[in-house]
């Protein structure tokens, strides 16, 4: 399995908290926004990659920029719906797919892929540091693989697909 597959599988189990929807135990996870700022969103993933990052003790040197995809973005939205409609963040769809058939759903040919998944954080910025403080979500962000993402939320849940041509 390759190191993209075996993070996804590791953290289809993590939920990311942030203090919408209330949970059994009392936690309260906000709504993300219906439409996130793509821009705000490109423009943080990429102030990360240029600056480099340690992500779990892991160097990454600065990595090249990434632009939008509205079919990844698409793929994310549909994504978030589906775990949002369930109330399960799950790296498995409802209907047992998962982001490489989910991209490859939509027309997307990828080289390389990889998804990032959040309960809570009800802005860009928080849902962009949440990732990065997060060793193995840091490392998709940090990935030189990747060149384009696409995001999309539904209630708490965001949906990040990361990919290249």
């Amino acid at each position: 399995m390759n190191k993209s597959i075996l993070s996804l599988l590791f953290l289809s189990g993590i939920i990311i908290a942030a203090c919408g929807n209330k949970e059994d135990d009392g936690t309260f996870f906000p709504d993300a926004p219906i439409n996130p700022d793509k821009d705000k969103l490109i423009q943080l993933v990429n102030d990360l990659r240029a600056a480099g990052q340690n992500c779990g003790g892991v160097n990454f040197v600065a990595a090249g920029a990434v632009t939008w995809n509205d079919t990844l973005a698409l793929v994310a939205h549909k994504h978030s719906q589906d775990m949002a409609a369930n109330d399960k963040l799950s790296h498995s769809g409802t209907d047992g797919s998962f982001v490489d058939e989910r991209i490859t759903r939509e027309g997307y040919v990828f080289s390389f892929y990889a998804e990032n998944l959040l309960k809570g954080g009800p802005t860009e910025e928080e849902a962009i540091m949440a990732w990065k403080n997060s060793p193995a979500h840091c490392e998709n962000l940090m990935d030189p693989n990747i060149n384009e993402i696409g995001v999309g939320t539904s209630g708490p849940y965001w949906t990040m697909v990361l990919a290249s041509h």
